[in-house]
Parts: C-alpha cells; structure tokens; sequence
C-alpha cells in the first residue's frame, strides 16, 4: 500500500534531488571559470545574467507569439533563487552585510565570518542560479516539441516495424537498444551541458541538434522494437 500510493513522492524527491544536483554542478563549474578562466568572475558572471534576461526580452517581443515564455522562464528563475539563497536565508544575509541592515549578535559574527570574506563569490552564485534558473525554463518550454516528436517519430517507426514484420525482416535487438540508450545519452548529456555551463549560447543551438538526435534515436528505438510479444 505505501509503495502505492508513495510512490509519486519518492519522484518528486528524485527530481528535487536532481534540480539541486545540477544546480550545485553550475555553481561548481563557474567557479572553475572564475579560478582558470574569467578576469574579473563577478563582471563575467553579471555579463551573463544580463545576456540571458535579454535573450528572453528577444523572444518574447511583441508579435512573437510566445509571452508565456516570459512567464515561465521569471518563475523557474524566481523558485530556483529562492531554493538556493532565500531557503537558506544567504538572500538576506548578503543584504544585510552590503546595506548594513541592524541584526542581532549572533547575525554579525555569521556577517563578518562568512558572508564578509565571500561577498564576490555570493555575488557570483546569485547571478550563475538565475542563469541555471532561465535555463531550466528554456527547456521545459521545449517538452511539448520534444513529446510531439517522440509520437511522430514513434508512430513512424512502428509503422517500419510492423512493415519488417510482415515482409519477415531482420530482427535487430541492438539497434533497439541503441536507439534507446543513444537517446538517453545525448539528450542527458546536451541538458546538462546548457544548464550547467556558464557560457553565453543560444537554447536554440542547443536544443534544435537535440530534437534531431531524439527524433532519429526514437525512431530507430521502435523500427527495430521486436517483431512478436
């Protein structure tokens, strides 16, 4: 009964676990840009922040026909600040050391001790999530084009596979299997890299090639599924 009726808790936990996995790995890997990379890592990271904001402001001019992006991308990046700096209460720590807002004695030596000699690298943070936070908008805007083309290539396939079958044609386990771990690999892989690489890109570059990878692997997934259940 409790695996039962839990179950979508344990995926909601998986998820959450997942979201804040890949946003530690952002923060790991701008932090690597701004030791071996980036001379001045807090310019470099507001540059960035700002280059995302306005890439939203580009696409969701008027005659777009995409204001809901807008809407999306503001809430993915709001809830994703708020789950790494308001929940943890650095928010207004960080503004209480930087406009010198009154706290209590025990506040202060937390100011002084931690947010005082990493004030940069909190700065960096801050703007790094709310890119990663853009990001995430971006791609779940994308799941709609994805679950079209994952039906279109899969009724495509099948019709390919139920062709074979009657034609009596070879059977390839294989090519199932490697169309579905290829699609798992590049879309796993191309995810990650646009969420967590602090580079400036456009979703687009990213998430055209991998529309075509998950096509052509969704439909080599079901051409090749086996002939009889």
């Amino acid at each position: 009964m409790a695996v039962a009726f839990l179950w979508p808790l344990k995926w909601l936990f998986g998820a959450l676990l997942l979201y804040v996995m890949l946003g530690l790995i952002a923060l790991t890997a701008a932090f690597l840009f701004a030791k071996y990379q980036w001379l001045d890592p807090v310019q470099a990271a507001d540059a960035l922040f700002q280059s995302e904001t306005a890439r939203v402001k580009e696409l969701v001019r008027p005659g777009s026909h995409a204001a809901g992006l807008s809407t999306l991308t503001e809430q993915t990046q709001q809830w994703t600040y708020w789950l790494f700096f308001k929940a943890t209460s650095l928010h207004e720590a960080t503004y209480a050391y930087f406009y010198g807002y009154p706290v209590n004695e025990v506040d202060r030596m937390y100011l002084s001790q931690f947010v005082a000699r990493n004030a940069r690298e909190i700065y960096l943070a801050m703007n790094v999530i709310q890119v990663y936070g853009i990001r995430i908008g971006f791609v779940l805007a994308a799941i709609p084009l994805f679950f079209l083309l994952y039906v279109l290539a899969g009724v495509d396939g099948l019709t390919e596979r139920y062709i074979r079958r009657a034609c009596a044609g070879r059977e390839s386990a294989d090519l199932h299997k490697i169309g579905r771990l290829a699609k798992l690999m590049f879309f796993a892989s191309g995810v990650t890299l646009y969420l967590c690489l602090p580079v400036a890109m456009s979703p687009f570059w990213v998430i055209a090639p991998l529309a075509l990878v998950f096509t052509v692997a969704t439909r080599v997934q079901w051409q090749f599924y086996k002939k009889y259940f």
